[in-house]
């Protein structure tokens, strides 16, 4: 074989190696990888008796929130800082779908200059060793698969040590370690996520696009490019377990210019066939069957440009909850949701068709001192369009402001959202559940972060995986998680959605989709907008 033809060939190797695996057909169990710059022998972490300390660094500069411009408000809180290693993703116990890419694992460590990783899986007889001078590493394409193909279900193990090496020689005797176990979930996630994707500071006249990814892998696609004039906002699927690819219709608020009101926009991906409703729209649901749309209409919002970069000052100030005919694109109150001197947003349908569970407080008239939102969640029957009586959801109804309720596709749970006040990306928000049956009481879920928003949710078609936006990795971008989400009705500690990169942008709005159309981004602008190339 000639020098040309071998080039590729080494090529690759050079590349699996320097991805953290070698070529061999046997696995990565047992075997050991040098990241970086880094030569040590693993002897050089070994010790009798490793050393785990979770001791927490003081910041130089407090942060006062007293110290803010009068009337404004901040929940921001002070993020843990440990001087020692401590490994910060995945989270102990943290459960990833089956069909997700290979996930990052970092580490913080403010001692050390060195470190060795073991991850063992089930049945293997040996770990993989990983010796590096970086504070993170992501197993190659073929060591993931090799970890998913050890069996669902039960734990993996990854341990990281860290020392500090002079000349390729530990340097003193402390030898640092922690340790973290997952599992991977027989049950598989949606493959796709749609998401907004802006830039803070937040205002009102933002032009977001809208991107995709599949979960399996890293690259983010166009979904529906802002092109500078917000045409596009809130977006929403049908959740019905049997629609093909041929079959997805979209619901989404659509306007054409900064002046102009937002429409109601549906499009469906198999005929491209388009529809423009008149109704000023803001966040959307389908009933069960895909053939009504729920919508927050004839909306009053306020958007205020925040003091704090962490957060965007959203108020729904009036609003009512109208349905409307995805064939006949006849718009209808519905009784009971559109009541005169409340403002009603966020509906979401029940899987059954049967119900409709919206947000609900006091409208309120623009102008100076506007006091906060503060929504609870209620109940009101569809009953062919008819409404009726409304009932409030137990716990959702507490003084605290609670937004954005979405049904479990199986019909068992409600999460929704409580903060202290208004909605949207409020910075106290945290995810709670409640079950559909008589009498049960809400409670906060487990995947929340003490720090930071965990906000914008969305279901998987299997109810098993809830997908939601959070500011948890620095308190200002938003980043997108999934959760398992048991029998029970808990959560396990969320995992990121796999990223090369970390852009200073926002990802909001995420919602799951099971298969991935043929997308025609301009067909799509240009029938909902009325634009002309």
């Amino acid at each position: 074989m000639s020098a040309l033809h071998r080039l590729p060939l080494l090529l690759a190797a050079v590349l699996a190696v320097c991805a953290g695996f070698t070529l061999a057909q046997d696995g990565p169990a047992g075997r050991t990888v040098y990241v970086g710059r880094l030569r040590a022998e693993p002897s050089a972490f070994e010790s009798g008796a490793p050393i785990k300390s979770d001791e927490v660094l003081t910041p130089l500069v407090l942060f006062d929130a007293g110290r803010l411009p009068s009337g404004d408000t901040t929940s921001y809180k002070e993020t843990p800082d440990h001087r020692y290693l401590k490994i910060l993703r995945p989270y102990d116990g943290s459960s990833f779908p089956r069909n997700i890419a290979a996930p990052l694992i970092r580490w913080e460590d403010h001692v050390d200059n060195a470190w060795m990783l073991s991850l063992n899986a089930p049945g293997w007889d040996a770990p993989l060793r990983v010796v590096t001078d970086r504070r993170q590493w992501r197993p190659h394409a073929r060591t993931w698969e090799a970890v998913k193909a050890s069996g669902t279900g039960d734990w993996v193990e990854v341990e990281v040590r860290g020392c500090r090496l002079e000349e390729g020689r530990r340097a003193g005797g402390a030898v640092y370690a922690d340790r973290v176990r997952f599992r991977v979930s027989p049950h598989p996630a949606d493959p796709l996520v749609v998401f907004r994707f802006v830039t803070p500071l937040f205002h009102g006249a933002k032009a977001p696009d809208v991107l995709y990814q599949d979960i399996g892998a890293f690259e983010r696609h166009m979904f529906l490019p802002g092109k500078g004039i917000y045409c596009t906002n809130c977006h929403s699927f049908p959740s019905r377990p049997a629609a093909g690819e041929q079959d997805v219709t979209m619901a989404i608020a659509v306007r054409k210019s900064f002046t102009e009101l937002r429409q109601l926009g549906i499009y469906n991906f198999g005929s491209r066939e388009a529809a423009t409703v008149a109704v000023d729209s803001f966040f959307m649901c389908w009933d069960g069957a895909g053939t009504k749309i729920a919508v927050t209409a004839g909306t009053q919002v306020l958007v205020r440009e925040p003091i704090t970069l962490e957060t965007q000052e959203f108020h729904v100030t009036a609003g009512d909850i109208v349905i409307v005919d995805r064939d006949t694109l006849a718009a209808v109150a519905l009784p009971g949701a559109s009541e005169p001197d409340y403002a009603e947003a966020f509906p979401a349908w029940s899987p059954d068709g049967e119900t409709i569970v919206f947000a609900r407080d006091q409208e309120i008239k623009l102008g100076r001192g506007i006091p906060p939102k503060k929504y609870s969640l209620y109940r009101v029957p569809y009953n062919g369009g008819q409404g009726g009586p409304i009932a409030s959801l137990p716990g959702a109804e507490d003084g605290m402001s609670n937004f954005a309720p979405r049904f479990s596709p199986d019909g068992k749970w409600i999460v929704f959202n409580k903060a202290e006040s208004d909605s949207l990306v409020e910075p106290s928000a945290d995810l709670w559940i409640i079950s559909t049956e008589e009498g049960a009481l809400a409670r906060k879920l487990e995947c929340n972060y003490d720090y930071a928003m965990d906000s914008h949710h969305s279901w998987s078609s299997n109810s098993r995986w809830l997908l939601f936006a959070t500011k948890r990795d620095d308190g200002i971008f938003t980043r997108v998680y999934l959760t398992e989400i048991d029998e029970g009705g808990h959560a396990s500690p969320p995992v990121e959605l796999p990223s090369l990169d970390d852009p200073l942008v926002c990802y909001n709005v995420p919602e799951f989709l099971r298969s991935r159309p043929e997308i025609d981004a301009e067909d799509i602008l240009r029938k909902l907008s009325r634009e002309r190339r």
